[in-house]
């Protein structure tokens, strides 16, 4: 019956931390959880063509001048397990994650998922792999690795009835081959998660100043 009662008290405290999180709380959350640590790994994972699960590739795509010897932005698209190897060589001591999550809250509610939250709240997805189980992958060759998801409730998941080449008018072919990080179509969030991200993005263009 304690070990019930625990167990049910642990899950309010979870749900009240995430369900409540507003940008700023988010800038100092981080801001906290990132003290000492000396390298980093943003991933943002999704399908582009299907609106707001582009969400973490359009984070990384509008981050990735920012990546550094201490900094890294991989945009993993919908096969993170293809980019396993260079996390790992990076060896970073934090990696975190940007995807879209299955919370029961309003579109553009931002939480912050711990490593062990993260197979509950993003169960199925577009995703080649369950996030989890690349996740364990890494860590097991990363053990000391410290993971966690900053997870967005999408507003819509639908499929594009248009697809448009990312930057069609301004990349050529051969720049689009050279980076593996930008995205193949143009993305097209909805104005409510587009909102949301391009506030974390200055929030992570803040905190890549200060690290």
């Amino acid at each position: 019956m304690l070990l019930f009662f625990l167990i049910e008290m642990q899950k309010l405290m979870f749900n009240y931390s995430i369900y409540h999180l507003t940008m700023e709380d988010l800038y100092e959350s981080l801001l906290n959880r990132l003290k000492g640590v000396k390298s980093l790994v943003f991933m943002g994972i999704g399908e582009e063509k299907l609106s707001d699960d582009g969400l973490g590739p359009y984070i990384i795509s509008e981050l990735l001048e920012f990546s550094n010897e201490n900094i890294l932005f991989i945009n993993a698209g919908t096969d993170p397990m293809a980019r396993i190897d260079e996390v790992v060589n990076f060896k970073p001591s934090c990696m975190i994650l940007i995807d879209t999550c299955t919370l029961n809250k309003p579109p553009g509610t931002v939480a912050i998922l711990e490593r062990e939250n993260i197979k509950e709240y993003v169960p199925i997805s577009t995703h080649t792999i369950p996030v989890h189980i690349v996740i364990d992958l890494i860590v097991e060759k990363l053990p000391e690795l410290n993971v966690f998801m900053i997870g967005f409730v999408p507003e819509s998941l639908e499929g594009f009835n248009e697809l448009k080449l990312y930057k069609e008018d301004t990349l050529t072919l051969e720049e689009r081959s050279e980076n593996v990080d930008l995205p193949f179509f143009e993305l097209n969030l909805t104005k409510t998660l587009k909102t949301e991200a391009d506030k974390l993005i200055e929030i992570i263009k803040k905190l890549v100043n200060s690290f």
